[in-house]
């Protein structure tokens, strides 16, 4: 068993040296003591990883002790030790912050099991608390890179999130950032000091999620060696994303439900509710409402989920996002990379506006990516770039599945090259042919990237 710290509040002084000689003997580092004032005390001062408190303490309540406790230190666990008459008083405390009881007499054997357990959590817990200074600063909501009012409108809704506790189902096709939103709204919340969990459905076997999602008792399944904690009990105090929502069984979706209307489940082969609170975030690349009318998704849970409803768009339906998400990835990359690479030609830019990235902000990336490794020179170039890119696409595969402003955009850089081919590059007299003035034509050129036309 992992070296640990344990404190005992216990009145009682045999029964708490009782437990400290047990303890010792597992090699544990025990600090005893008779009083929640006493205990309080020790906690501010030594760091403890798990509070064993006896429910009666005089005239204090245990359950008042442990909850002072974890005011001051809300990483602590506690388990609650009670008479075999007051088993009502441990349920009350595991409502309350308890992570589990212990009947007296003690059941040594047992109650190192449950310490096992508790350990274990406190782990976790722990892991999470030091990631969470550097996730709140990576996933906040101002670290988005974006330029579009598509993108405000995303943003805008994030921080109106981030204000509530309630559930929010992001929509968006596969690539475009839905996690990122996630994790920008936990991290912006006053969750941010909780555990953010995230679970893909997708990639689990359907006979796991249950077990991945609600926890198993030890025999609930074959292979169920020991009690293992899900993703709800572990996420208490912060937030669940469930990404692909639409993938979630039928009978997984009663279960989710009933959490979502009474902040309780059930471990797999357990009949004892537990309480958790814990907000959901929920994402899709389905048509969720299509899958209502098919019956394939509770319509009732739908509406559960969708209070606040945030569609990410699509690359292909921003593209003015793509010359600061390329400078973006550009200096992450080459960061790692360690190359001084200052930026992009606009030859290659222009072979990123025009592609309609099917798999969007993923797939920009991943280009971005491969070309910092392959550049030579301080800029990326064409020939940096996947042979795809640098191929000519027909008018009708370039402007396929693209909306109305982006087929406008594709026709207006076409007419702008040329007139500027044919004009010889001047400005003025390639305005005076499209009919616009030569401000408006810099700024189209600025924006479509095409300040070395082909």
């Amino acid at each position: 068993m992992p070296e640990a710290s344990l404190i005992i509040v216990e009145d009682d002084p045999l029964q708490r040296r009782l437990i400290k000689e047990h303890l010792e003997g597992e090699g544990f580092l025990v600090f005893d003591v008779a009083t929640g004032a006493e205990a309080l005390s020790t906690v501010r001062t030594y760091p403890v990883d798990v509070a064993i408190v006896d429910h009666k303490l005089g005239e204090e309540n245990g359950l008042e002790v442990i909850q002072d406790m974890l005011k001051q230190n809300p990483l602590i666990t506690p388990i609650m030790v009670t008479a075999y008459g007051n088993v009502e008083n441990a349920v009350a405390a595991l409502k309350n912050g308890a992570y589990d009881y212990i009947v007296k007499p003690i059941d040594f054997d047992k109650f190192l099991l449950v310490i096992k357990r508790a350990l274990e959590r406190q782990t976790l817990r722990r892991e999470i608390s030091v990631l969470r200074d550097s996730l709140e600063e990576r996933f906040s909501a101002r670290n988005f890179v974006f330029t579009s009012s598509r993108m405000e409108e995303v943003a805008r809704l994030i921080g109106k999130a981030a204000r509530s506790d309630a559930t929010v189902l992001i929509s968006g096709e596969t690539g475009t950032g839905k996690d990122l939103v996630a994790k920008s709204i936990h991290f912006s919340s006053h969750r941010k000091d909780g555990p953010y969990m995230a679970i893909n459905i997708p990639s689990l076997p359907e006979t796991l999620i249950e077990s991945e999602l609600f926890g198993a008792e030890k025999g609930a399944f074959t292979g169920a060696h020991e009690r293992r904690i899900g993703k709800f009990e572990a996420a208490v105090g912060g937030t669940l994303f469930l990404d692909e929502i639409g993938d979630l069984p039928p009978h997984l979706q009663v279960k989710l439900l009933r959490f979502l209307q009474e902040k309780e489940f059930y471990r797999l082969g357990s009949s004892r509710s537990i309480r958790a609170d814990v907000r959901i975030v929920a994402a899709t690349n389905r048509d969720l409402e299509a899958m209502m009318k098919a019956e394939t998704f509770r319509q009732d849970l739908y509406y559960r989920l969708n209070v606040i409803r945030i569609h990410v768009p699509r690359l292909g339906e921003r593209r003015e996002d793509i010359p600061p998400l390329v400078d973006h990835f550009i200096r992450k990359y080459a960061q790692r990379e360690n190359k001084s690479i200052a930026g992009i030609s606009s030859e290659a830019m222009s072979l990123l506006l025009r592609y309609p990235f099917p798999g969007n902000i993923r797939e920009l990336e991943n280009i971005v990516e491969r070309a910092v490794v392959f550049a030579e020179g301080t800029d990326i170039v064409s020939s940096d770039l996947p042979l795809f890119l640098t191929e000519p696409l027909e008018e009708d595969e370039q402007q396929a599945g693209l909306a109305l402003n982006e087929r406008v955009r594709l026709l207006e850089s076409k007419e702008i090259r040329k007139a500027l081919r044919e004009n010889g590059g001047v400005k003025s007299r390639a305005a005076r042919d499209l009919g616009i003035t030569e401000r408006i034509l810099s700024y189209k050129i600025r924006t479509y990237g095409l300040e070395k036309p082909v």
